[in-house]
């Protein structure tokens, strides 16, 4: 069946972490957030009338995913009109998949029980460390208590729940591990563990360039990464993705479908969406994005349209990042030095398939270089 994902960004935080690029504001209220829900409804209206299909029987909706920022700064009643103006407007597998994030700190019993009302049944829940000192380094408003006490609500009141870590400054590889068997132990069935990336602008990057945070070493990332696999593998977590470990069965299904090209819509500021060989990037901006939509236009910052170089290595890349792997006869002969990568353990080659191992993935943008030369 033809299907299509959903994305809905979500800007709006009750405060900025420290290593935080995404669109995002503290400075809302009711009224502002109420004004985002109708913009939302704008778009997505919009976007239907470009492609009748959408939503259609033809092109039905497999997967719905609400990002940000902090999803859960919404109000119960503005998620529900949300929900019930793009995704209810929609032909519907009878799987759907309806993801929403949340910051622990957010999280309570009422909101736990709005989202299952209004047909969220996988939560992601930013929990990013449970140690203090880590926490305030990112710049995290939330303490290890308040996010134990949302990993406890979270598995007691949803069947599919996510919680993502950071490995960054302060990060102890005994902490860690103990960490993710807590959160394997109380129910969490994905996790998703990224290596912290400094992006400019940010406060991290002032704080770094003024040296009051110091980086780990790449060695001692290496090493973090690692040892978080294997141990998020004896608890039968499997790594299917570079930064994603799940359960059989508990993988994210609207993730997935970025990594293997398929088809997603992106709504609100910041969001980016891909069909096809185009590519579309939202204003990030919410005051430009709203004016677009005011003025009956797509509130689009940047359309890109592949040429077939960027397609193929699009494809030969997003497949690398995956435990599957690439089939050998994607790569362009001599782009890899196939023999030595397999003896410098960083991929080995199975059942026609080019499959990267833990270091490969932790050499991804390099291997994507060499690719880029030769595709």
């Amino acid at each position: 069946m033809r299907t299509f994902g959903l994305y809905v960004h979500v800007p709006f935080c009750g405060s900025i972490c420290s290593y935080c690029h995404f669109a995002r504001t503290a400075e809302h209220d009711a009224a502002r957030r109420d004004v985002y829900v109708a913009g939302v409804l704008r778009e997505f209206e919009l976007r239907r009338q470009a492609c009748p299909a959408l939503g259609s029987a033809r092109r039905p909706l497999a997967t719905a995913y609400l990002g940000g920022g902090t999803p859960s700064q919404l109000e119960p009643d503005l998620l529900a009109r949300l929900l019930a103006g793009t995704v209810g407007r929609c032909e519907r597998t009878a799987d759907l998949e309806l993801t929403a994030e949340a910051n622990p700190e957010t999280f309570t019993p009422g909101l736990a029980q709005a989202w299952l009302a209004a047909g969220i049944n996988r939560v992601s829940l930013g929990v990013q460390s449970l140690d203090a000192g880590v926490l305030r380094r990112l710049g995290r408003a939330c303490d290890p208590t308040t996010a134990r006490r949302a990993l406890a609500l979270a598995c007691a009141s949803f069947t599919r729940v996510s919680a993502d870590w950071i490995l960054g400054p302060g990060v102890r590889l005994d902490a860690l591990l103990a960490e993710l068997d807590e959160a394997v132990a109380l129910g969490v069935g994905h996790v998703s563990l990224y290596i912290l990336e400094v992006h400019a602008g940010t406060q991290l990057a002032a704080r770094v360039a003024d040296g009051s945070v110091t980086l780990p070493s790449d060695e001692h990332v290496r090493g973090a990464y690692l040892a978080a696999a294997r141990r998020l593998a004896d608890r039968g977590l499997v790594q299917y993705e570079v930064a994603n470990f799940a359960r059989p069965g508990a993988e994210s299904r609207h993730n997935r479908g970025y990594w293997r090209r398929q088809p997603w819509l992106g709504l609100g500021p910041g969001a980016h969406g891909a069909w096809g060989r185009w590519r579309r990037a939202n204003h990030d901006d919410l005051s430009a994005w709203l004016a677009d939509l005011d003025a009956g236009r797509l509130p689009e910052g940047a359309v890109e349209e592949l040429r077939p170089a960027s397609r193929r290595l699009e494809r030969v890349v997003l497949a690398l990042r995956t435990r599957e792997g690439v089939p050998l006869s994607w790569l362009p002969s001599g782009a890899l030095d196939l023999d030595r990568g397999e003896q410098e353990g960083l991929w080995r080659r199975e059942a026609g398939c080019l499959r990267l191992t833990g270091d490969g993935f932790l050499q991804l943008d390099t291997i994507e270089e060499a690719l880029a030369r030769r595709l």
